[in-house]
């Protein structure tokens, strides 16, 4: 089993040798394939200071964009599986020889199946802040693989496909990390690979199509990755951008997903305009109003009702925000309770799909 490690780079010298570190010490079969994307720092010199025949280095003649060069770092891969790891991520020890045992224990299966894990948060400086494991909410129902999680010496959670991506679609997320994602190379080229177009969340539409041509996704409740947040990634970026540039990718998802997506899932677009509006204006929008960036929410509601005024209008979330934008600074106190009470129904959601001895990582 030969894995493919993606890196897509953009002036991320500090962190991208740490990066190719921790996959070289991995106890699998990989190469490591890194796409810069015309940095303007040292990110190539630290590149090329590695003496490995595995990893093979390209550098774009012009920048193509973050969600461009996922597909300039994955062109050239020869591995049965892949995954695309940012280049200020950590792939931890035992990452890649727990996939493998996961792949080999599946047999044929794993040729049509998605593997994803948990991961720690960690800060720029590499020190621990966090560690997120399996969502209930994301992989309602999750099944406890015994033979697997013996297999893998983990606790693994088996979901089908289809309705994993009809879940993602209700809540217009993913159920899977960025740095954790591995596919068949064979799905990937099925699928003509990420695509670009979208700025913020190209690996949110790609898994979506994953989940519409897999059969099964499995999730390794172990963190197997490490996921770094700083002043520079794509979740600080988006902040600075207003929320505007998440605004419209989750816009343009509305009728740019593909008919096959939305056919494997049971949806339809007017399924996906209510998801949006009620995720990524109404509860989005509340966050921001507890959280006092009332000019976000507000800005969310006007891109919401120029979108989808009817349904943005028949909105029950949409109509408590506009209320509480309308109360001025006493909203930020109203909303807060209002938020609270929508996350709790929203956790809920996961707690009443736990069942006795198959919770997340139980022993």
């Amino acid at each position: 089993m030969k894995f493919s490690i993606c890196i897509p780079n953009y002036n991320y010298a500090r962190y991208i040798g740490e990066t190719i570190e921790s996959v070289r010490r991995q106890q699998a079969e990989i190469e490591i394939l890194v796409s810069d994307n015309c940095s303007t720092d040292d990110s190539v010199a630290v590149v090329e200071a590695f003496d490995d025949p595995r990893i093979k280095l390209h550098v774009n003649r012009g920048n193509v964009g973050f969600a461009g060069n996922l597909d300039r770092a994955c062109q050239d891969a020869t591995g049965d599986r892949m995954l695309l790891l940012s280049s200020d991520d950590l792939a931890r020890p035992d990452a890649f020889g727990t996939y493998a045992a996961l792949a080999e224990a599946l047999g044929p299966a794993a040729d049509r199946a998605i593997f994803s894990s948990g991961y720690e948060v960690i800060d720029g400086d590499g020190i621990k802040t966090g560690e997120a494991g399996l969502d209930r909410r994301l992989w309602p129902e999750a099944e406890r693989d015994e033979a697997l999680s013996a297999a893998v010496g983990a606790p693994v959670y088996r979901h089908d496909a289809a309705r994993l991506l009809q879940r993602s679609l209700e809540l217009v997320r993913t159920p899977f990390s960025f740095a954790s994602t591995c596919y068949p190379r064979g799905l990937y080229e099925q699928l003509e690979g990420y695509g670009g177009g979208y700025m913020f969340n190209p690996d949110k539409m790609f898994a979506w199509k994953l989940m519409s041509a897999a059969d099964q996704a499995f999730f390794v409740d172990r963190p197997l990755f490490a996921y770094r947040v700083h002043a520079n990634n794509q979740a600080a970026l988006q902040r600075e951008a207003g929320a505007l540039k998440h605004l419209m990718d989750q816009y343009r998802a509305t009728f740019d997903t593909a008919p096959e997506v939305l056919e494997r899932a049971g949806f339809s677009r007017e399924d996906m305009a209510r998801a949006f509006v009620e995720q990524d204006i109404g509860l989005r929008g509340l966050k921001m109003v507890a959280e006092g960036e009332r000019t976000l929410a507000r800005r969310g509601v006007d891109f919401g009702k120029a979108a989808y005024p009817a349904v943005a209008g028949h909105c029950g979330k949409v109509r408590i925000l506009r209320a509480l934008l309308a109360l001025g600074p006493l909203g930020t106190m109203v909303a807060r309770p209002f938020y609270r009470r929508a996350m709790a129904s929203y956790e809920a959601q996961g707690a009443a799909n736990d069942t006795p001895g198959t919770a997340a990582g139980a022993p």
